[in-house]
């Protein structure tokens, strides 16, 4: 289990390197891939973000997560000391190598950590007869 994270290309060996890609905005949230049994495991931190600014899509075999995290501005005038917390609009694509179970994913946040569980599909390999 452990360098996962830098050996996903094992799992998504036609895309990119580690089957994620970065949509155009202002910050990308960590993503790790554990793959399981049944299935993959897909955990975003989003510190941060409200459940209502998060947005899944599924397109083909590609799972969309995007989302906003808006800046904490101090009711008071302040100026900036340091600055280390991105905001703004996000995005990631993680594209699952198989087919899946469209109606079994299951989507969870807590403590600022998404969770996301994409079953694997049976495939069924038959040999089909001419008539």
């Amino acid at each position: 289990m452990k360098y996962l994270k830098h050996y996903s290309f094992i799992l998504f060996p036609n895309n990119s390197e580690r089957g994620i890609t970065e949509e155009n905005y202002g910050w990308n949230p960590n993503v790790d891939i554990l793959r399981v049994k049944g299935g993959v495991y897909i955990i975003m931190e989003l510190a941060g973000v409200e459940r209502s600014e998060i947005q899944i899509e599924l397109h083909n075999r590609s799972l969309i997560i995007k989302g906003q995290r808006k800046k904490f501005i101090p009711e008071e005038e302040c100026d900036y000391y340091s600055m280390e917390i991105a905001d703004g609009r996000f995005g990631r694509r993680i594209n699952i190598p198989y087919n899946i179970i469209v109606e079994k994913i299951k989507v969870g946040i807590e403590n600022g950590i998404l969770k996301i569980f994409v079953p694997k599909a049976l495939e069924i390999n038959k040999r089909i007869e001419i008539e």
